[in-house]
C-alpha cells in the first residue's frame, strides 16, 4: 500500500479486548537486580548496595514521597543504568548512576523530577526507557523523548548545588493523528495512534520498522507500516529488541523484524523441512529395522526448497540457503498450539488479550477457561517463543530456542499483569478462588533480576515472596533490573488471605 495514498478513518470494531488495562498503584515499591539502576536518596539515608541486589528491597524514598505528597505509584521503567517513575496525578521521576571520574565505584543520583523544558503542568499516562533515553505520553497523546539521559545525570551530579529538577525533552512529530500506545524497544520505538495506525522510528538493521535494511537501515523519522486492509484498525502493537508485534482489528497476529532466534512466532523457521526426528539418526534406524519404512534423506538428496524431506515445514516463512532470517513486513504469526489437556476438545484459544516482547522472545497472553465462565473463575495462560538460552520461555531449558509453549506457571490463574526484560520476566498472578496475588519469575539471573540466589537462570519459573503486610500491584521488568509496585494490607486482610 502507498503511503502517499489518502488514509481512511477507521473505527474500532467488535474484538477489542487486546488493549492496555487500567494500571494498578501503589506507595510501597520494591527494587533488585543492577545495582547501576538503584534508586538512592541521601534523605531518607539510603543505602547504596555495593553488589547487585538478588532479592525484592524496598526503597524508602518512595513510601516517605507518597506519604508527604498524598499520591501513589503507578509505573516503573530502567534503563541500563538509569530509571524512571510515574505517580498517579502523572508526574515523572527521574534517577540514575555513573561511573566516578577514577573508575572506582558509582555516583548515583536522587529521584527528581522530570520536567518538559521547565513545564510543571505537563502530565503523562505512559513513560518508558530505551538505551539511552527516557519517552513520556501525554494524555493528550503527544510523545516527549529526553534523549542522552546519561549524559544528563553525569552533567547534573557535576552541578554543584545540584538542581531540583531535570528539565529539557522534545515533541516528537510526524505522526497525524495523536498516540493512544507507545511502545519503546532498545533503539527503536512502535506507536499507535488513534485512528488505529502503526508508526515505528529508530533502527531498521532487521527491518523491524518495517522497511528493508538494505535500502533503509534507520529510520530516522516516524514511518508508517503498511498492513493488509482487514486488519485495520490495530489494536496494539509492541517491540523487542530487533523485532515488532502488532495485534489487529479482528485479533491478527502480525510480525517483523529479526527471526533468527523464530521470535515473530511463523514456527520453526530454522530449517526448511519439518519435524524429521523420528526417521533420522538412531531413532529413524530402529524404526527402519522394525517396521522397513525408510529414514530420512540426507541433505544431499533434497531439492533447493526441501523437497524430498519426509516431513513438510509447518511454518509460516520457509528461509533459502544463506538468506537472512528476517522480514520486512508485516506477516501473520502462527495459531499458538493447543496444550495436551485442551487436544481432545480441538478448541483454538482466543485471540491474545495482551502481550509482551523481550529482546529476543515474544509472551502471549490468552484465556484458557470457557468463554461462558463468569469473570471470576476465569483463567489465563502465558505463552512464549524464541531465545531460551537463559530460560526466557519459562518452560524448560531443554530447547535453545522454543515455538510457541505455554509458560510453567499455575494452571487455574488469572494473570494480572506482567513484564518482560531483556532475558527475564516477571508476573503478577491470583489463583482462581483466591484473594491474594503472587509474584513469579524467570529467566536470566545474571544480575539478579530474576530474585534467585544464584546467577545462572531460574527456569521454570519460580515464586518469589515478598515481605508480610505488602500486596504486589504490578511488576516492571528493565534491561537487568525488576521492580514492583506494593500496597500495605490489614491484618484482618491479611487472615483472611491465609
Amino acid at each position: 500500500e502507498d503511503e502517499d495514498e489518502e488514509e481512511e478513518d477507521f473505527t474500532v470494531h467488535s474484538w477489542n479486548k487486546c488493549q492496555p488495562g487500567m494500571q494498578s498503584s501503589g506507595s510501597r515499591v520494591f527494587v533488585w537486580g543492577n545495582r547501576a539502576c538503584w534508586p538512592a536518596c541521601e534523605g531518607t539515608n539510603d543505602r547504596v548496595p555495593e553488589t547487585n541486589v538478588q532479592s525484592p528491597t524496598e526503597v524508602p524514598w518512595f513510601a516517605q514521597f507518597a506519604e508527604q505528597n498524598n499520591c501513589k505509584w503507578q509505573q516503573l521503567s530502567f534503563g541500563p543504568s538509569f530509571g524512571v517513575s510515574r505517580t498517579d496525578s502523572g508526574e515523572i521521576y527521574l534517577w540514575g548512576s555513573t561511573l566516578k571520574k577514577d573508575g572506582k565505584g558509582r555516583q548515583y543520583a536522587p529521584p527528581r523530577q522530570l520536567l518538559l523544558k521547565d513545564e510543571t503542568e505537563t502530565r503523562f499516562k505512559d513513560v518508558q526507557c530505551s538505551e539511552s533515553s527516557v519517552w513520556g505520553l501525554t494524555p493528550t497523546g503527544k510523545v516527549i523523548v529526553w534523549e542522552m539521559v546519561p549524559q544528563m545525570i553525569s552533567e547534573h551530579l557535576a552541578s554543584t548545588p545540584m538542581p531540583r529538577f531535570c528539565s529539557g525533552g522534545r515533541s516528537l512529530n510526524g505522526m497525524k493523528r495523536p498516540v493512544k500506545q507507545m511502545s519503546v524497544g532498545v533503539m527503536h520505538a512502535a506507536f499507535l495512534t488513534e485512528d488505529g495506525q502503526v508508526y515505528c522510528l529508530g533502527r531498521n538493521s532487521y527491518g523491524e520498522c518495517g522497511v528493508d535494511p538494505s535500502v533503509q537501515n534507520m529510520a530516522s523519522s516516524c514511518r508508517r507500516v503498511s498492513f493488509p486492509k482487514h486488519c485495520h484498525p490495530l489494536l496494539r502493537v509492541e517491540c523487542g529488541k530487533s523485532h515488532t508485534v502488532a495485534v489487529g482489528a479482528e485479533g491478527q497476529c502480525l510480525s517483523w523484524g529479526d527471526d533468527s532466534k523464530i521470535q515473530l512466532g511463523l514456527g520453526d523457521t530454522r530449517s526448511a523441512v519439518g519435524e524429521e526426528r523420528p526417521w533420522s539418526g538412531s531413532r529413524g534406524f530402529l524404526n527402519m529395522r522394525q517396521s522397513g519404512e525408510a529414514m530420512a534423506p540426507g541433505s544431499a538428496f533434497r531439492g533447493p526448497d526441501g523437497t524430498g524431506s519426509r516431513a513438510a515445514s509447518t511454518s509460516q516463512r520457509n528461509y533459502k540457503d544463506f538468506e537472512s532470517h528476517q522480514q520486512s513486513k508485516p506477516v501473520f504469526m502462527m495459531d499458538i498450539p493447543l496444550e495436551s489437556d485442551r487436544q481432545v476438545h480441538g478448541i483454538p484459544y482466543p485471540p491474545p488479550s495482551d502481550l509482551k516482547c523481550g529482546d529476543d522472545f515474544t509472551l502471549m497472553l490468552v484465556r484458557d477457561s470457557p468463554d461462558w465462565y463468569p469473570p471470576e473463575e476465569e483463567s489465563e495462560r502465558l505463552f512464549c517463543c524464541g531465545e531460551n538460552g537463559k530460560g526466557q520461555c519459562g518452560r524448560s531449558m531443554q530447547q535453545q530456542q522454543q515455538t510457541f509453549a505455554a509458560c510453567r506457571l499455575p494452571k487455574n490463574s488469572k494473570i494480572q499483569g506482567f513484564s518482560c526484560g531483556s532475558d527475564h520476566c516477571l508476573a503478577v498472578l491470583r489463583r482462581v478462588g483466591a484473594k491474594k496475588q503472587e509474584l513469579w519469575c524467570w529467566g536470566s539471573n545474571a544480575c539478579g533480576q530474576a530474585g534467585g540466589n544464584t546467577n545462572g537462570a531460574v527456569c521454570p519459573a519460580a515464586r518469589l515472596r515478598l515481605p508480610k503486610g505488602v500486596k504486589v500491584e504490578a511488576a516492571w521488568c528493565g534491561f537487568t533490573s525488576s521492580g514492583v509496585v506494593c500496597s500495605e494490607t490489614s491484618r484482618a486482610s491479611e487472615a483472611g488471605e491465609t
